[in-house]
């Protein structure tokens, strides 16, 4: 188990930079052929019956989400927090150690079953929150442990990736894992330094606030191994073929009647803004707000920005 004093050890540019130590501990448990990371923390006294499962996106790690996951904990809940299969600590499954594999999207619900064992937590009622990938994963898990899942918080859901037309991009990615190149990158595909990474750009298309910006790179500062960048060809036809059976399928959705709060950003380049928009309503019990200026990583936000989201979670909690 590391803890924040641990924490505090392993991270010491981050914790000197100020950003949030996540407190309790780490869980491992053995999850096809490698090892599979959680981190759990307790609230104590714990005030609310469910835990929070904190979802993360594509290429992260528990760590990015420490100040989500410490708002959580100061509201009363044990946090769960996890390094999806082939993500931060979880090991590496591309045949390029920064690409990101997955074979089927229902690996990451089994990781997420492991995960829950481990901690002794799968027969706890929860609250799930995901962003973008993991919003996505948070609807599916939310079927998944239908019955006991009480709410659903998206941030940036991927309903659908961003390149267009789908049904060409599964074809051509199909193709591709039937020739051999699953674990590979697709073709052309260049990782750019990180020293350019972590530029911070007006333009970008991540968050409008320096610091939210560069936040993920202090960490990689203390633990390089955390970097991740860009899909398989694998992972691609994995996503569209998830995305397809479920996001944007409206009886799909129907099917996910607990309270659903979704927070989007107007200013929405990373995941395909417009089926977001088409496909949310078909969520029965659906209440969603677009925040004006807002880029895709909106807990990374302007304090502006980050202040209104927390005062819509705060209100959707209440009304639970």
């Amino acid at each position: 188990m590391t803890g924040a004093n641990g924490q505090s050890t392993l991270f010491p540019v981050a914790l000197e930079a100020g950003l949030a130590m996540l407190g309790g501990g780490d869980v491992i448990t053995a999850f096809r052929g490698g090892d599979l990371r959680g981190h759990f923390w307790p609230a104590a006294p714990r005030v609310a019956n469910e835990v929070a499962i904190l979802c993360p996106g594509f290429t992260e790690f528990c760590e990015k989400h420490g100040a989500t996951c410490r708002a959580l904990h100061e509201r009363g809940y044990d946090v769960l927090v996890i390094d999806w299969p082939g993500q931060g600590r979880s090991g590496h499954f591309g045949r390029d150690p920064l690409a990101v594999h997955v074979d089927d999207f229902s690996d990451y619900l089994a990781a997420m079953d492991a995960v829950l064992a481990a901690a002794g937590l799968d027969q706890r009622d929860c609250l799930l929150m995901g962003h973008s990938m993991g919003g996505h994963l948070a609807l599916r898990l939310a079927e998944h442990y239908a019955g006991g899942v009480k709410a659903v918080i998206l941030s940036a859901p991927m309903i659908l990736p961003p390149v267009t037309p789908a049904f060409a991009v599964r074809m051509m990615a199909g193709l591709l894992c039937h020739l051999g190149w699953a674990r590979s990158y697709p073709p052309f595909h260049r990782t750019p330094p990180l020293s350019a990474m972590r530029q911070f750009q007006h333009g970008n298309v991540l968050t409008s606030w320096q610091p939210g910006y560069e936040a993920q790179f202090l960490w990689m500062d203390d633990a390089p191994t955390l970097r991740r960048s860009g899909p398989t060809i694998g992972w691609v036809a994995a996503a569209y073929a998830s995305c397809a059976a479920t996001t944007m399928n409206p009886n799909w959705m129907r099917r996910i009647t607990v309270p659903v709060l979704a927070l989007t950003a107007a200013d929405e380049r990373v995941v395909d803004k417009s089926a977001t928009d088409q496909m949310l309503p078909f969520l029965p019990s659906l209440e969603h707000h677009e925040l004006a200026c807002a880029r895709h990583e909106i807990m990374q936000e302007t304090p502006e920005i980050l202040a209104t989201a927390w005062a819509h979670i705060d209100g959707f909690l209440a009304r639970l």
